[in-house]
């Protein structure tokens, strides 16, 4: 019997959150927002669901309908916008797959990035989100328009640990690292966050002066 062994600790189904910059983003940002405001303008009604004041899981924002980029398909823009999105989306999912990638008798592998859903929120004063998760593979936010006031919480991000999703934490001391319940990333104007879709995340309340006004799509990818 060998008793020369050591402790040890396995770090087990690490979680990654990627954080990716626009570097064109001041260039198409005014006509990004004023393609919102004709959105608008067009459907002032949005996602009516989601938009509506008394929906419990909303509140103070408006929300475009889930086929953004599907109908709209011929906007440079948001072509440009959803490029980039999907670029990142697939650094992500190359990195996650690693060892699938190394596996495959093919060194050059081809993928299609489907964007499954796609929309726009903007958020007035006091907006907010509840945690919730999404469709898809891979879920991301581009922070299109940002108030002065980037403090770390206001409208910021934040994501729950999967481990607190439909458990019962109880007083017990051997649970107690599992109430370091959420990590928040600051919103900054042209940043993408990308994630697994089962994530819980949430935004806490907005406090700018202007309109925050956000991205988000859902994702399928296809080895091809």
């Amino acid at each position: 019997m060998n008793t020369d062994r050591t402790e040890k600790i396995h770090n087990v189904w690490p979680i990654n959150i990627g954080e990716f910059f626009n570097p064109e983003h001041v260039l198409i940002k005014d006509e990004l927002i004023n393609f919102f405001k004709e959105y608008e303008k067009k459907l002032p009604e949005g996602n009516e669901q989601l938009s509506n004041k008394n929906y419990v899981g909303n509140y103070n924002l408006y929300q475009s309908k889930y086929n953004l980029l599907a109908e709209n398909e011929n906007n440079k823009i948001l072509k440009e916008i959803f490029n980039f999105i999907a670029k990142s989306i697939l650094t992500m999912c190359k990195m996650e797959n690693k060892k699938e990638l190394e596996n495959l008798k093919n060194n050059n592998p081809k993928f299609n990035v489907n964007i499954i859903e796609s929309w726009f929120i903007r958020y007035n004063k006091e907006g907010f989100i509840l945690p919730h998760n999404h469709a898809g593979s891979w879920s991301c936010i581009y922070y299109v328009q940002i108030g002065k006031d980037s403090s770390k919480k206001n409208g910021s991000t934040f994501f729950l640990r999967p481990h607190l999703v439909g458990s019962s934490l109880t007083g017990d001391f051997g649970r107690k690292y599992l109430n370091a319940d959420t990590i928040v990333i600051n919103a900054e104007e042209g940043k993408l966050l990308v994630w697994p879709n089962y994530l819980y995340h949430g935004s806490h309340p907005y406090q700018g002066k202007e309109n925050k006004i956000i991205i988000s799509a859902n994702s399928t990818i296809n080895l091809l």
